[in-house]
Order: structure tokens, then C-alpha cells, then sequence
């Protein structure tokens, strides 16, 4: 369960961050979002994985900087479902945009 978070003028708490990563290899059609989804949950991230078009996943995540960069690094981990060749990562802040992590 996500707690409350007091947003600041642009709708996010004011120490959180936002990446965006590009996740690239065999993950999709092996549980891979459904478990990005559940890592999120227990690090109260907020955002989103997406499958594409090109086989890649695209997972936006904000929250407290050591749960985001705690995310990164599980998904490089060998505890991460499929085969991860790549992670490209951009960094900024948080924009408050995510209530909820979606996997949808």
C-alpha cells in the first residue's frame, strides 16, 4: 500500500525523482512487467511498465531516490524475469503524474 505523499507546486514531494528506463533483451511474454509491478509495490513507487513495439519495456518510476535507484538495480539483477541486455536510464525530477504503479 502506497502512503500519502505531500505534493509540491508541481503535484510531487519535493525529494522524490523521477527515471525513465529503457529496458532492452527477453522481456516480454515472461512476467517481467507483472514483477517490475510487484518490486515497485514494495519500494512505494509510483509510474508505469510498458511493453513496445521493438521488444523493449519502458518503465517510468518515481518516488524516494534510493527506492529509484533501487528499482534500477533490481532490474539489472539476475532477479529480474527474462534476459535484461540493456537498462538506459535519464534521470529528473518527479512530476507528482503517477497515483498508483501501473503494468498495464
Amino acid at each position: 500500500m502506497n502512503s500519502p505523499r505531500t505534493p509540491d507546486s508541481t503535484g510531487a514531494s519535493g525529494d522524490e525523482v523521477r527515471v525513465t528506463a529503457v529496458v532492452r533483451g527477453v522481456v516480454q511474454g515472461v512476467g517481467f512487467r507483472y514483477r517490475v509491478l510487484r518490486q515497485a509495490a514494495k519500494l512505494n513507487l509510483t509510474g508505469s511498465a510498458v511493453n513496445q513495439p521493438d521488444g523493449s519495456v519502458v518503465i517510468t518510476a518515481e518516488g524516494l531516490p534510493s527506492a529509484v535507484d533501487g528499482l534500477v538495480e533490481w532490474v539489472r539483477s539476475p532477479a529480474a524475469p527474462g534476459v535484461v541486455e540493456s537498462v538506459e536510464e535519464h534521470h529528473s525530477p518527479a512530476t507528482g503524474e503517477f497515483s498508483s504503479f501501473d503494468a498495464g
